[in-house]
C-alpha cells in the first residue's frame, strides 16, 4: 500500500529565498556605492565588512584588499 504524499509540483506558500554567489554580492556592493576608482573600492569594502550585512555573513568570509 502506498502512502499519500503531496505531489512535488505543488507550490509552497513559503517565500522563496534569494540565493546568490559571493561574486554577485561583491559586484552588487561595488555598484551600489558612489565614487570612482579606489574610493569606490574602499566604500564597497566598508559596506561588506562594517555594515549590518557583514554581521549576518559567515565569520569564515573575510574581504581583503
Amino acid at each position: 500500500m502506498k502512502a499519500n504524499r503531496p505531489r512535488r509540483s505543488e507550490k509552497s506558500n513559503a517565500p522563496r529565498r534569494l540565493v546568490t554567489t559571493l561574486g554577485e554580492l561583491i559586484s552588487a556592493a561595488y555598484e551600489s556605492v558612489p565614487g570612482i576608482g579606489d574610493q569606490r573600492l574602499e566604500r564597497a569594502l566598508e559596506l561588506l565588512t562594517h555594515s549590518p550585512l557583514a554581521r549576518h555573513m559567515s565569520p569564515h568570509v573575510e574581504f581583503v584588499r
